[in-house]
C-alpha cells in the first residue's frame, strides 16, 4: 500500500522491534491505524485497526515476537470491546500483506 504524506493523519512512531527492525504506528486521515515494520523495498503491514489497540492485537497474532517498547493507558482494551471489529481488519490485514508479496511490475 503506498501512503502519501498527504494521507497520513498522524505521523509514525516507533512503537517497538520485530528481529531487529524497527515496529511503527501511524493513522491515515480516514482513521485507519497500522502497524508496519521495514521490509523487502518498502514497509511490511502487521496489523490495521480503527483503534491500535485493535492493529497492535492483530499484529500480536501475526508475529507474536514483537516487543513493545511504547504504551499508552489507552492502549489496553478488553478484547470482548473490539471482538466484533476483528474478522473485518484481519481481512484489510491480510490483503495488504497478500499485495506486499506479489513481485512489483
Amino acid at each position: 500500500m503506498d501512503l502519501s504524506t498527504k494521507q497520513i493523519d498522524e505521523k509514525p512512531k516507533k512503537v517497538g522491534t520485530l528481529k531487529g527492525r524497527p515496529v511503527y504506528s501511524l493513522r491515515t486521515k480516514g482513521g485507519l491505524h497500522l502497524l508496519v515494520t521495514p521490509g523487502g523495498t518498502g514497509y511490511e503491514t502487521l496489523g490495521t485497526g480503527p483503534h491500535r489497540a485493535v492493529a497492535r492485537h492483530i499484529a500480536q497474532k501475526h508475529e507474536p515476537e514483537i516487543v513493545w517498547s511504547e504504551l499508552s493507558k489507552s492502549d489496553h482494551i478488553d478484547i470482548e470491546a473490539f471482538e466484533l471489529v476483528l474478522p473485518k481488519y484481519e481481512e484489510i490485514t491480510d490483503a495488504l500483506r497478500a499485495v506486499q508479496d506479489e513481485p512489483v511490475k
